[in-house]
Protein backbone atom coordinates (compact mmCIF):
# COMPACT_ATOMS: atom_id res chain seq x y z
CA UNK A 1 0.00 0.00 0.00
CA UNK A 2 1.41 3.40 -0.88
CA UNK A 3 2.33 6.13 1.57
CA UNK A 4 -0.51 8.43 0.52
CA UNK A 5 -3.13 5.78 1.23
CA UNK A 6 -1.51 4.82 4.53
CA UNK A 7 -1.33 8.43 5.70
CA UNK A 8 -5.02 9.12 5.24
CA UNK A 9 -6.18 5.55 5.98
CA UNK A 10 -8.13 5.40 2.73
CA UNK A 11 -8.03 2.85 -0.06
CA UNK A 12 -8.01 5.49 -2.78
CA UNK A 13 -6.72 9.02 -3.24
CA UNK A 14 -9.45 11.63 -2.99
CA UNK A 15 -9.44 14.60 -5.31
CA UNK A 16 -11.09 17.94 -4.67
CA UNK A 17 -13.10 18.62 -7.83
CA UNK A 18 -16.23 20.54 -8.70
CA UNK A 19 -18.60 18.73 -11.07
CA UNK A 20 -22.34 18.51 -11.56
CA UNK A 21 -23.73 15.32 -9.99
CA UNK A 22 -27.16 13.74 -10.18
CA UNK A 23 -28.19 11.08 -7.66
CA UNK A 24 -31.36 9.01 -8.12
CA UNK A 25 -32.98 6.68 -5.63
CA UNK A 26 -36.50 5.51 -6.43
CA UNK A 27 -38.52 8.59 -7.35
CA UNK A 28 -36.11 10.98 -5.63
CA UNK A 29 -33.62 12.91 -7.78
CA UNK A 30 -30.97 15.04 -6.09
CA UNK A 31 -28.80 17.31 -8.21
CA UNK A 32 -25.86 19.47 -7.17
CA UNK A 33 -22.81 21.22 -8.52
CA UNK A 34 -21.12 21.19 -5.11
CA UNK A 35 -18.80 18.20 -5.16
CA UNK A 36 -16.67 17.87 -2.04
CA UNK A 37 -14.33 15.12 -3.23
CA UNK A 38 -14.11 12.15 -5.55
CA UNK A 39 -12.15 8.89 -5.53
CA UNK A 40 -12.21 5.57 -7.33
CA UNK A 41 -14.42 4.31 -4.50
CA UNK A 42 -16.92 7.11 -4.00
CA UNK A 43 -17.98 10.72 -3.93
CA UNK A 44 -18.82 13.34 -1.33
CA UNK A 45 -21.37 16.00 -2.26
CA UNK A 46 -23.10 18.96 -0.67
CA UNK A 47 -26.85 18.93 -1.31
CA UNK A 48 -30.11 20.63 -0.36
CA UNK A 49 -31.89 17.28 0.04
CA UNK A 50 -30.24 14.09 1.29
CA UNK A 51 -31.12 10.43 1.03
CA UNK A 52 -31.22 8.11 4.04
CA UNK A 53 -28.10 6.17 4.97
CA UNK A 54 -27.80 2.82 3.11
CA UNK A 55 -30.07 3.99 0.28
CA UNK A 56 -29.13 2.36 -3.00
CA UNK A 57 -28.82 4.87 -5.80
CA UNK A 58 -27.48 5.65 -9.24
CA UNK A 59 -24.96 8.44 -9.63
CA UNK A 60 -24.26 10.41 -12.78
CA UNK A 61 -21.19 12.65 -12.75
CA UNK A 62 -21.21 15.04 -15.69
CA UNK A 63 -17.90 15.62 -17.44
CA UNK A 64 -18.75 18.94 -19.04
CA UNK A 65 -22.19 20.34 -19.65
CA UNK A 66 -25.18 18.07 -19.28
CA UNK A 67 -26.12 18.36 -22.95
CA UNK A 68 -22.83 16.79 -24.09
CA UNK A 69 -23.94 13.48 -22.60
CA UNK A 70 -20.42 12.62 -21.40
CA UNK A 71 -20.69 11.30 -17.87
CA UNK A 72 -19.52 8.74 -15.35
CA UNK A 73 -22.42 6.44 -14.43
CA UNK A 74 -22.25 4.27 -11.33
CA UNK A 75 -24.45 2.47 -8.87
CA UNK A 76 -23.83 3.27 -5.24
CA UNK A 77 -24.95 3.28 -1.65
CA UNK A 78 -25.27 6.26 0.69
CA UNK A 79 -22.75 5.64 3.47
CA UNK A 80 -23.08 8.95 5.32
CA UNK A 81 -25.85 11.50 5.24
CA UNK A 82 -26.16 14.74 7.20
CA UNK A 83 -28.48 17.72 6.76
CA UNK A 84 -26.44 19.02 3.81
CA UNK A 85 -23.91 16.36 2.75
CA UNK A 86 -23.83 12.81 1.47
CA UNK A 87 -20.99 10.35 1.02
CA UNK A 88 -21.77 7.71 -1.58
CA UNK A 89 -19.76 4.52 -2.02
CA UNK A 90 -19.60 3.18 -5.56
CA UNK A 91 -20.77 -0.42 -5.82
CA UNK A 92 -20.92 -1.04 -9.58
CA UNK A 93 -19.45 0.73 -12.60
CA UNK A 94 -19.28 -0.05 -16.31
CA UNK A 95 -15.92 -0.20 -18.09
CA UNK A 96 -16.22 3.14 -19.93
CA UNK A 97 -17.19 4.99 -16.76
CA UNK A 98 -14.38 3.24 -14.86
CA UNK A 99 -11.84 4.47 -17.41
CA UNK A 100 -13.23 8.03 -17.28
CA UNK A 101 -13.09 7.95 -13.48
CA UNK A 102 -9.57 6.55 -13.43
CA UNK A 103 -8.32 9.27 -15.81
CA UNK A 104 -10.14 12.00 -13.89
CA UNK A 105 -8.60 10.93 -10.57
CA UNK A 106 -5.14 10.48 -12.04
CA UNK A 107 -5.10 13.85 -13.82
CA UNK A 108 -6.44 15.80 -10.81
CA UNK A 109 -4.62 14.08 -7.96
CA UNK A 110 -1.92 15.75 -5.90
CA UNK A 111 -0.41 12.28 -5.45
CA UNK A 112 2.00 10.97 -8.03
CA UNK A 113 0.71 9.04 -11.02
CA UNK A 114 2.63 6.03 -9.73
CA UNK A 115 0.82 6.20 -6.37
CA UNK A 116 -2.60 6.37 -8.01
CA UNK A 117 -1.69 3.57 -10.44
CA UNK A 118 -0.62 1.41 -7.48
CA UNK A 119 -3.97 1.99 -5.76
CA UNK A 120 -5.81 1.00 -8.93
CA UNK A 121 -3.57 -2.05 -9.48
CA UNK A 122 -4.26 -3.23 -5.90
CA UNK A 123 -7.97 -3.47 -6.76
CA UNK A 124 -10.10 -5.40 -9.21
CA UNK A 125 -12.39 -2.62 -10.28
CA UNK A 126 -13.94 -1.32 -7.08
CA UNK A 127 -12.96 -4.33 -4.95
CA UNK A 128 -9.67 -5.00 -3.17
CA UNK A 129 -7.57 -7.88 -4.53
CA UNK A 130 -7.36 -9.34 -0.98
Amino acid sequence: MNKNVTQNAREFTRIPINLTVEVKSGDVVVKTDKTLDLSMKGIGIQVDQTLPRHSECTVRIFLGDEESGVSINVKGKVMRSTDSQMAIEFTKIDLDSYEYLQNLVMLNSHASHAAVEEEIHDHLGLKSRD
